[in-house]
């Protein structure tokens, strides 16, 4: 049974990033691969999640009689250029690879990641196409668009003839590619014993606005149904917002609230052997006023001015997890 969840205990301010639109896009991650699962069981889940960061900790125990060495992976999400040309990705570095800033632990050691980042037309590899007009394959982040834009005709046109692009006229070109990331290493796991696996990365945090409107899903059925649905607002959560949202409103102008969403995949805990046998989630809202609202199937209880927790065991996730943290707006 799905149980709403609604963390109200009013709303505040945290810092946000600097954003260029009204709004910029989530992207869901969250979840180790693992090629061939058989014997290895992921004992224990130690998950963080705020706006701003992700923390998780494993403990994996190899049940087999022999040891195992296969590639453990951290896919990120693909990123459509063509939907998010327009649209920030979220809170996010400049790096255009690493741009989550990922790190992995081993038994307390940093080890180094392999990252694979390549470029698809539909199922087309075009990676190599893009590199050789002197493109990043991720084009979206720390400034790449202008790169684009300032190809020389020659390029752009053969790009926009392999339909990698589309030209939006007045020198602009749309990217129409797809990037997909992968962060990944070998992973040891001796038979009989427990590996402790932790990593942290930046979460691709969503932001927009929230007004009455989205409270009244009659008249929006895209926008505030979608809240609703996805993040179980209940009644008191809405009414919560409501109130915030009076708060705000002046005579000529309704008021409106920073709403800023994060996924993280845990699905994926469903590759490894029986799930998690012990999850242990935290969530932070960043600050004691802010609203918290998500679907999460389990007790979630207060244990600070701003997290919340929660203890399951015995768990094959079916749904992955869907946050939104409501703010008021900066002054």
């Amino acid at each position: 049974m799905r149980i709403p969840f609604a963390a109200l205990l009013c709303a505040a301010v945290f810092a946000s990033p600097a954003i260029a639109d009204d709004s910029s896009a989530a992207l869901g991650m969250g979840g180790l691969q693992f090629t061939k699962a058989a014997d290895i069981r992921m004992a224990k889940e130690d998950l963080f999640i705020s706006p701003k960061a992700v923390r998780i900790r494993y403990e994996f125990a190899n049940d087999g009689a022999h040891d195992v060495d296969s590639i453990v992976a951290f896919p990120l999400p693909d990123i459509d250029t063509w939907e998010f040309y327009e649209e920030p990705i979220g809170t996010v570095g400049d790096d255009p690879v690493n741009f989550v800033g990922f790190t992995a632990t081993i038994d307390g050691k940093r080890v180094p990641v392999q990252v694979e980042q390549r470029a698809f037309l539909k199922d087309k590899d075009v990676t190599a196409t893009i590199k050789s007009m002197g493109l990043p394959v991720n084009i979206l982040l720390a400034g790449n668009v202008r790169k684009l834009d300032k190809l020389d005709a020659v390029k752009k046109q053969a790009l926009e003839k392999a339909g990698l692009v589309q030209n939006e006229g007045q020198g602009q070109e749309h990217p129409r590619w797809t990037v997909r990331t992968k962060f990944y290493w070998t992973q040891h796991f001796p038979a009989g014993k427990t590996v402790t696996i932790e990593h942290s990365y930046t979460p691709v945090t969503g932001q927009t606005f929230f007004s009455d409107y989205d409270l009244k899903p009659k008249q929006d059925p895209d926008g505030g149904r979608r809240w609703q649905r996805d993040y179980c607002m209940d009644g008191p959560t809405l009414a919560a917002i409501a109130q915030r949202i009076k708060q705000l409103s002046k005579p000529d102008q309704s008021g409106m609230l920073n709403i800023y969403s994060t996924d993280f995949i845990l699905k994926t805990a469903n590759n490894w052997k029986g799930g998690i046998g012990e999850l242990h989630l935290t969530i932070d809202k960043l600050k004691p006023s802010n609203i918290l609202s998500l679907c999460w199937n389990g007790d979630l209880k207060k244990t600070g001015p701003t997290t919340f927790e929660s203890v399951l065991r015995n768990v094959r996730p079916a749904r992955d997890i869907q946050m939104v943290v409501l703010e008021n707006p900066q002054p």
